[in-house]
């Protein structure tokens, strides 16, 4: 994969190359954040219109969306004072939670063994043929996840 991502090809060095502007932005930002948000924000993106620049950050919670806009105008302020961000007029915030199967959270529901078979039943005595095929994928689902 590194030799991959090494190639000279032009998309993918220009989005590596990117990724890694992304990581120095949201570095420089944590800089003057408190330490519990090391974890929790991160830039993912940084335009330029009209001789305005916005930078987009994103936060794992609504959460910590609302401790880091307290923050914001503070940030501006410091931001502002470094060269690259010397026409920084908007932050601009965005809730993006990390991404977690139910498998991995152990949140998977816990079925009977028999209610896959009243699901079946249920659907027998319906006359809507797409309710009734919703239901019957829905008992096989019950079936594979039942005790």
């Amino acid at each position: 994969m590194k030799k991959i991502l090494k190639q000279t090809s032009g998309n993918i060095e220009r989005l590596l190359q990117h990724s890694q502007y992304l990581n120095y932005l949201s570095k420089r930002l944590l800089t003057y954040l408190p330490a519990e948000f090391q974890q929790k924000v991160s830039v993912i993106g940084f335009s330029t219109k009209k001789n305005k620049q916005n930078l987009t950050v994103a936060t794992t919670s609504p959460a910590w969306a609302s401790k880091l806009r307290f923050y914001i105008p503070t940030l501006k302020r410091l931001l502002s004072s470094e060269a690259q961000f010397s026409q920084l007029k908007r932050i601009v915030i965005r809730v993006i939670p990390p991404k977690i199967s139910a498998r991995e959270e152990g949140n998977n529901p816990v079925y009977s063994k028999n209610s896959a078979t009243i699901i079946k039943n249920s659907a027998g005595h319906i006359d809507n043929k797409e309710l009734q095929a919703s239901l019957m994928r829905l008992a096989r689902s019950v079936e594979k996840n039942s005790r």
